[in-house]
């Protein structure tokens, strides 16, 4: 009789099979984690490529940022750019909140954890693992970039701090978040600071704006010295112009001093976030030196000693 042996290699069969599929799961996985670091990357650059180029200030400002927080850095300025860039970019106000739409759907989705395929949402989406952010920042600054699609100017001076409390003054808070700074006298610097920015913001702005026929600073401030905006939108600087500029250069100036006068009660780690100050304050120096000519091309150049200011202001804790 023939007695039947069955090799033990058939035995080893379902192990191996086994062995070899664990080996091409771990493979894959090991490449979609390579893609995905790879996608991660790019966006990172996308969005840190976008900021040196049309807010090089704030990413001077980015240097002194933890370097593994920088990403989350230029993800929010990213964003504030993007909502910026609308209006120079649509033929009217109407397709502008179309795209302030997608921005907020952008916002929801990425809190939801269903971010689109799109670089600053990416990047917003992958810091939500390592901080805690605030959609609600966000959706402010959407909100006042939106409203002010119509090209209307505000109404009162507190129009103007209130524009810079809804811009300016919530970057600063998710940058505090992202520092993991919860510190009820930091908030307040910032806020300060962002009303500061705000209304130099509208400053810088104004010889473009008014090339355009679009005027933002407040009727209740133009009606007190008696300018038209039609005389500024035909011929520029014009008569109390000036004065009226000044009025608003100080208000601002006043609210970095009163930022400053909190700066022994703020922890040293916020103060990354707050040397978004500096290039304000240097730009009310230029302006104060031109008398307070917003038309004057040196009033708006690019200034040289940034980069120095920002290194000595860091090193000596002030902004």
């Amino acid at each position: 009789m023939y007695q039947v042996f069955f090799p033990r290699s058939f035995g080893y069969l379902g192990f191996s099979s086994y062995i070899s599929r664990k080996c091409i799961q771990t493979s894959s996985n090991d490449t979609i984690k390579i893609e995905n670091g790879q996608r991660l990357e790019a966006a990172i650059k996308y969005c840190s490529d976008l900021v040196r180029k049309h807010d090089p200030e704030n990413y001077l400002v980015s240097m002194f940022y933890p370097k593994h927080l920088r990403k989350i850095y230029y993800a929010i300025r990213a964003f504030n750019l993007e909502l910026i860039m609308v209006r120079d970019s649509v033929s009217s106000p109407q397709i502008g909140k179309i795209r302030m739409q997608f921005w907020r759907d952008t916002i929801d989705n990425v809190f939801k954890g269903k971010p689109p395929q799109q670089p600053i949402a990416q990047v917003l989406f992958n810091a939500l693992e390592t901080c805690r952010l605030s959609p609600l920042f966000f959706k402010r600054v959407i909100d006042e970039r939106e409203a002010i699609l119509d090209d209307l100017p505000y109404f009162a001076t507190k129009d103007l701090e209130s524009y810079g409390e809804n811009t300016a003054s919530c970057l600063l808070y998710l940058h505090l978040e992202s520092l993991n700074v919860k510190d009820m006298q930091a908030d307040h610097v910032a806020s300060h600071i962002g009303k500061a920015i705000g209304i130099v913001t509208i400053l810088r702005a104004f010889p473009y704006l008014a090339s355009k026929r679009r005027m933002l600073l407040s009727t209740e401030i133009l009606a007190k010295h008696n300018i038209s905006q039609e005389e500024i939108f035909r011929s520029g600087s014009v008569k109390g112009l000036d004065d009226a500029v000044f009025e608003v250069a100080t208000l601002a100036h006043d609210h970095l001093l009163t930022a400053r006068s909190f700066l022994p009660d703020i922890p040293g780690q916020a103060l990354p976030a707050l040397l978004s100050a500096v290039p304000c304050d240097l730009y009310l120096k230029r302006l104060e030196k031109y008398n307070f000519n917003v038309f004057e091309p040196k009033v708006n150049r690019k200034d040289w000693r940034l980069p120095i200011q920002l290194w000595h202001r860091y090193r000596k804790r002030s902004f």
